[in-house]
């Protein structure tokens, strides 16, 4: 990118001859016109700075890369019902369980936007299987849940789900975590996660 930012000094000094030059105020190679001449390159100097700096500030400002971080469903337990982990990198509701809850950390930049969340998995039988993506401030308080994805039973699992804007903004001091669970499941239910996906753009 070309910001075609140029100086033209308008000050030329002409040296002074010893005992042929009067030193004056005034006349072509008097000291007025001379100092006029260095205080117009002074300034124009500064507005050159002032243009880099802005251009620099634009450059700055809208830097913005789209990323998205692809997570395992390897689910610890949240409360005494948790996922079936016998197959790695999936998480299955047990068989002879009605419930089951778990969470996984997510790892996003300092600065950003949230622009999507996806889960990939099944669920056949009666009951829901609902994924969130949760935040909570490092030095505690409640949960906010960002966006959340409810899979239908005997449905395709829905498509990726976008956080509203207010809840978009990645907020430096607060950590985030999937938190999947069932919602009315029978034991005879099939619910199985295969992975999660943020996506997001990281500003700098």
């Amino acid at each position: 990118m070309a910001f075609d930012i140029s100086f033209d000094p308008t000050f030329k000094h002409t040296p002074w001859i010893d005992a042929v030059d009067r030193v004056a105020a005034g006349g072509d190679n008097g000291f007025n016109i001379r100092f006029q001449h260095l205080e117009a390159d002074l300034g124009t100097v500064g507005s050159r700075f002032t243009a880099v700096s802005e251009a620099l500030n634009s450059l700055a400002t809208t830097a913005e890369v789209a990323r998205s971080v692809n997570i395992a469903a390897v689910l610890s337990t949240v409360g005494t019902a948790g996922w079936e982990i016998s197959q790695a990198g999936e998480a299955s509701k047990p068989s002879d369980a009605e419930e089951a809850r778990g969470a996984v950390a997510v790892l996003l930049p300092a600065s950003g936007v949230i622009t999507g969340f996806r889960a990939f998995g099944t669920c056949s039988g009666t009951g829901k299987l609902k994924v969130d993506l949760v935040r909570r401030k490092l030095t505690g308080g409640a949960e906010k849940n960002v966006v959340q994805i409810v899979a239908q039973p005997d449905q395709v699992f829905p498509p990726e789900r976008t956080p509203a804007p207010a809840d978009a903004l990645i907020d430096p001091e607060a950590s985030y975590f999937i938190h999947a669970h069932t919602d009315g499941a029978a034991m005879e239910d099939t619910m199985v996660l295969t992975g999660f996906q943020v996506r997001y753009k990281e500003t700098h």
